[in-house]
């Protein structure tokens, strides 16, 4: 009877041995590695892009900007009309 306990306690063990090798997660390959790495990446652009978007839209519709083009065409506006009036002046004399 001995030898069937100890036969059995061999059993036992192995199958606990063989049970907790196949529940070791089992470390990712190269090419896991590469496309993990790779959709991180993408996240992180596309998240920089998306702030940057953000960052230039906020700019172009802020106070400061729409004050800052106006005064650039009311400026283009006065020396436009200096033009015109130099060279209107000069062809009718």
């Amino acid at each position: 009877m001995r030898p069937a306990v100890s036969i059995a306690l061999i059993l036992l063990a192995l199958t606990v041995l063989a049970d907790s090798a196949q529940a070791q997660p089992t470390e990712p390959s190269l090419s896991e590695k590469v496309e993990k790495f790779q959709n991180r990446l993408q996240a992180f652009a596309e998240s920089i892009a998306d702030k940057t978007k953000a960052a230039f839209q906020e700019l172009h519709h802020s106070e400061f900007s729409e004050k800052t083009r106006n005064w650039f065409s009311e400026q283009f506006q006065k020396i436009k009309e200096k033009f015109n009036e130099k060279f209107s002046r000069d062809g009718s004399d």
